[in-house]
């Protein structure tokens, strides 16, 4: 991807010497190491000005500058969904990403596979998932089917030596989410959930203010997620197909919470809610204590008008507020207590500019807002392959089970169920009502 090394004021000279040390070290090399080895003293900050957007950009999770992405990864993609309509368009982005091979669900549907080859400039369409499985030009599959069809549709991938990312949830339920990660840790390859948000520059920036004591001692994290959906969205009302909002749009405060308070297994969790006529909750107000000091509260609906979806992290010196939205944040504000009423500090995070190839959708030409995004997370599990990583630092595949084992919990208090379920596992004794 060319960059504006001009606007840094980078002579020509500099960003060729740049340039050719970044070629030896093509699995990352920290800003400092290339302004020493580029011994261009006069021109270290600019340099490292110009390294540090682009790290953040890129949003790599060993804090280098990696050329990973301009390495060639072969993509496959099982769903031809919405969502990947907006992922393969900002995958687009990734310079060496190749859009190998996309796959119908069954040969009745390879005409609509086509056509989303067509539309997206995938080199071609098979006919099933199998067909995908066994194609040899395809190195790394990113799974966006419907929820009950991620675990076999993964293991199957896995056991044709295919790399997978997969959509979140990863699972309908905790126990199936243990068989894909034992699936993925014998067959060796890289497997995780695309827990995009993980990857946002602006969610990277809360967790070192975090991490910093920027806001003190953290005590507590709230988000919302309230989002009207149509009873029309079949895939959200039918609890054959995962439906619910928990899985879909409560997962992603969940999580948030989860790496606020640096994953650990929460000891209570609390939740109620309403529960649709056809069996799948649609409103749910989650509480969860990690420790005597620390708390989160999270509310997701699908029943009620949408309103603003952001999240608040609670410290003993001040509060981070994600904004624009949570889940994808493009926005941040920090307000401190002490000195007294100064003004929040705010940052923004524009999205990447828009690819002129995007012409679907209504939200500025993605069918999702904030679907740009994508790029970081594609961009982060790139190079991720390519340096031979099995996972994303930022999506533990421990913490994954975990996640899914809280989901299951409020699901059994919330009382819905889905087919897959067996008995519902329990996180701890200890986890029965907030009074523990």
């Amino acid at each position: 991807m060319d960059r504006d090394w001009e606007k840094h004021g980078l002579t020509a000279s500099v960003q060729h010497q740049l340039w050719e040390t970044l070629k030896h070290h093509p699995k990352g090399i920290t800003v400092p190491e290339i302004t020493k080895e580029l011994g261009k003293q006069s021109e270290d900050s600019k340099v490292s000005t110009a390294l540090e957007e682009d790290a953040h950009f890129f949003a790599l999770a060993d804090e280098k500058w990696c050329l990973a992405i301009y390495q060639p990864l072969r993509w496959g993609f099982a769903g031809t969904s919405k969502i990947a309509e907006d992922f393969i368009e900002a995958l687009s982005l990734v310079p060496g990403a190749e859009l190998m091979t996309c796959a119908a669900r069954n040969k009745d549907r390879l005409p609509q596979a086509q056509e989303f080859a067509k539309k997206h400039g995938v080199r071609k369409a098979v006919s099933d998932y199998e067909e995908l499985a066994k194609d040899a030009d395809v190195d790394i599959v990113y799974v966006s089917n419907l929820h009950p069809a991620h675990r076999d549709t993964s293991i199957l991938m896995m056991e044709h030596g295919k790399h997978v990312l997969c959509e979140k949830p990863l699972a309908v339920n905790a126990s199936v989410t243990r068989e894909m990660i034992a699936k993925a840790q014998e067959t060796g390859l890289f497997f995780s959930a695309a827990l995009w948000t993980r990857f946002f520059p602006a969610t990277q920036m809360v967790r070192s203010l975090i991490e910093s004591g920027k806001i003190g001692k953290v005590h507590h994290f709230h988000g919302d997620f309230i989002c009207e959906m149509p009873e029309e969205t079949e895939r959200l009302y039918d609890p054959k197909l995962g439906g619910g909002g928990l899985l879909d749009i409560g997962i992603y405060p969940l999580s948030i919470a989860s790496w606020v308070f640096g994953r650990q297994t929460p000891k209570v969790v609390s939740a109620m809610g309403m529960v649709h006529p056809r069996g799948v909750d649609n409103l749910g107000m989650v509480n969860l204590k990690y420790s005597q000091s620390e708390f989160a509260s999270v509310t997701f609906a699908m029943c009620m008008a949408s309103s603003p979806v952001e999240g608040t992290v609670h410290g003993t010196k001040g509060s981070i507020k994600l904004q624009n939205a949570m889940h994808c944040p493009t926005k941040i504000s920090v307000e401190l207590s002490e000195p007294a009423g100064e003004e929040p500090w705010v940052f923004d995070f524009p999205l990447p500019d828009r690819p002129e190839s995007i012409n679907h959708g209504s939200t500025d030409g993605f069918n999702f807002g904030g679907s740009l995004g994508f790029v970081y997370e594609a961009m982060g599990v790139h190079s991720a392959v390519i340096c031979g990583k099995k996972q994303v630092e930022d999506v533990g595949r421990d913490e994954m089970i975990m996640l899914m084992e809280v989901a299951d919990r409020i699901r059994e208090q919330l009382g819905t169920s889905y087919p897959q379920d067996g008995p519902l596992q329990k996180l701890t004794a200890a986890m029965p009502s907030l009074t523990s």
